[in-house]
């Protein structure tokens, strides 16, 4: 299945164009929703609603995909499109996740210093002050929201 958007530029005022980025965004937030209402017992919820943090997941997995279509745009203009050739190659996919994960850390780390952000449970373990379980996830849901999106393309 492609995504296709006709433009009115082509042969009987149509020209399709594909964009691996909309089914990288799709397949993102919906494995960056799992991921994020699994990581829950990570974080402190003090008495947040099952709404609550359905609504905040949602949020949360946006920012994911929008993170992940971002860092996947960057990679692909600096290997020329190496992200969706029929071969993937590891420069591509670690500028990709290189991209991510300086970004969540980022975020994470303002998130946890600020009045806006969010605090961990004991539960979560700790690398250089920032959590494992959001780290490990921007290196198991990209790679598994691209493998998906790779496929609709």
């Amino acid at each position: 299945m492609e995504v296709k958007v006709i433009s009115g530029s082509g042969e009987n005022g149509e020209q399709a164009e594909s964009h691996p980025e909309v089914w990288l965004a799709v397949q993102g937030f919906l494995v960056a929703f799992l991921w994020e209402m699994l990581q829950m017992p990570f974080y402190v919820m003090d008495g947040m609603t099952a709404r609550a943090v359905t609504k905040s997941c949602a949020l949360a997995s946006l920012g994911d995909a929008g993170i992940m279509v971002g860092a996947a745009w960057i990679a692909d203009r600096l290997t020329g499109g190496g992200l969706w050739h029929e071969r993937l190659s590891s420069l591509p996919a670690a500028i990709f996740l290189g991209i991510g994960l300086a970004v969540t850390a980022a975020i994470e780390w303002l998130a946890l210093r600020s009045e806006w952000g969010w605090s961990y449970a004991q539960t979560m373990p700790i690398i250089f002050g920032i959590g494992v379980v959001p780290l490990a996830m921007w290196v198991v849901v990209p790679l598994v929201s691209l493998g998906l999106a790779r496929k609709m393309t």
